[in-house]
């Protein structure tokens, strides 16, 4: 597990239960959900966490043979992560990439041969943040419900 992925990991299950949610955490170390959230009411959703480091970079690509296909409970646990700023948690809903806005959110499908090169790429830059924060974790705990 990279350097960035377990302290978020452990900010991410924080911020969860935080928001009532029961966190069951996968051990996984490249591909797949890392955790399933169990809401008050029992829904069960599946978190996918992607860590941003934006000191370095403004994008981030997801293959989609790690996603997996978007259905409805299923989330992008998307962190920002910048030095000396507390970390920002955003759940995406996976069904936003299955009509990407190529501004934010893009779908670089390839042809048969080359389908396990497919990812999502979403892009983070200033005027991104604005529209990026309505999937703020504040934003969408009603919605996990």
């Amino acid at each position: 597990m990279s350097d960035i992925r377990k302290p978020v990991k452990q900010f991410v299950e924080q911020e969860l239960t935080k928001a009532s949610l029961e966190v069951f955490s996968s051990e996984r170390e490249s591909r797949g959900v890392d955790f399933i959230a169990k809401t008050p009411s029992r829904k069960y959703h599946e978190l996918f966490l992607q860590p941003i480091n934006l000191d370095f970079t403004r994008s981030v690509k997801i293959p989609k043979g790690d996603l997996g296909e978007p259905k409805d409970n299923l989330w992008i646990a998307l962190v920002f992560v910048m030095k000396e700023i507390e970390p920002v948690l955003h759940l995406i809903p996976s069904k936003v990439l299955e009509n990407p806005d190529n501004y934010i959110f893009f779908n670089h499908e390839q042809d048969e041969r080359f389908s396990h090169l497919s990812n999502w790429e979403i892009k983070v830059f200033q005027k991104s943040i604005g529209e990026l924060s309505k999937y703020s974790l504040t934003n969408m705990a009603s919605r996990l419900d």
